[in-house]
């Protein structure tokens, strides 16, 4: 899971440099089912085990696959301080279609460094088309730093690469969150997804509740489209639960 709000600080940032990042990010983009996907922080801990389920809602008249639902469910655990795994089971609804598995995943998170300031990471994901022989690889950084007092923002930079299909390319992605963190509980934020003529920003929900020993996560947040050729609308959701 994303772990995008957590104990060492959440995520985030000020005007200049999101405008900054988002010039980076821009050209480092490709289209993919759904533009957006999992913020992913690079903070891990040790024995913290991780359920959930992270969603999204494609409302865009324009698109063939309008009203596209996809679900990713996840069972994470951390292996040590460097390093957490986490296996994911992603199911979607076309228009029109049931409600189906599409595809597996295992994802690997290796943690450079931490501390309150900031953290960098890596990330490595296999992914297995269900029935398929198709299959993928994404690599990539993330980034989390703290801005002043209140503001933190993440940021991930993914290449993808397909196998066993007809147009096995690579698909460079980009997402940025930012963050206003003073609560602990509730985090408004802002965040930015870009893929190949789509690129999409909106706002978000950021929040924790804790439950005795175990942390209940919540996010919710809208994108919407920047350019003519950007899906209209997507909504994204994230419920899990940290034991």
């Amino acid at each position: 899971m994303s772990g995008a709000t957590n104990k060492a600080g959440a995520p985030r940032h000020v005007f200049k440099l999101k405008l900054a990042f988002l010039v980076l990010l821009w050209p480092l983009t490709v289209k993919s089912e759904l533009a957006v996907d999992e913020i992913y922080s690079p903070r891990v801990t040790a024995g913290d085990l991780e359920i959930g389920v992270v969603g999204a809602l494609l409302d865009s008249e324009r698109a063939e696959i309008d009203n596209l639902r996809a679900d990713q469910w996840e069972v994470g655990y951390g292996l040590s301080e460097r390093l957490s795994a986490e296996l994911n089971l992603n199911a979607i609804k076309r228009p029109g279609g049931a409600y189906s598995l599409e595809e597996y995943e295992i994802e690997l998170i290796g943690n450079f460094f931490q501390d309150n300031k900031s953290a960098a990471g890596l990330f490595i994901e296999l992914s297995k088309e269900h029935g398929q022989k198709a299959g993928g690889v994404t690599l990539g950084s993330l980034y989390e730093r703290q801005l002043y007092t209140h503001f933190r923002i993440l940021t991930n930079l993914l290449v993808s690469r397909s196998f066993g299909e007809d147009d096995e390319q690579l698909e460079p992605t980009g997402s940025l969150q930012v963050a206003y963190t003073k609560s602990d509980t509730f985090q408004p934020g802002l965040e930015y997804y870009g893929a190949e003529n789509n690129h999409l920003m909106g706002p978000a929900i950021l929040a924790e509740f804790r439950m005795g020993s175990s942390i209940l996560e919540l996010q919710a947040g809208v994108a919407f489209g920047l350019t003519r050729d950007s899906d209209d609308m997507i909504y994204r959701w994230e419920l899990g639960i940290e034991l």
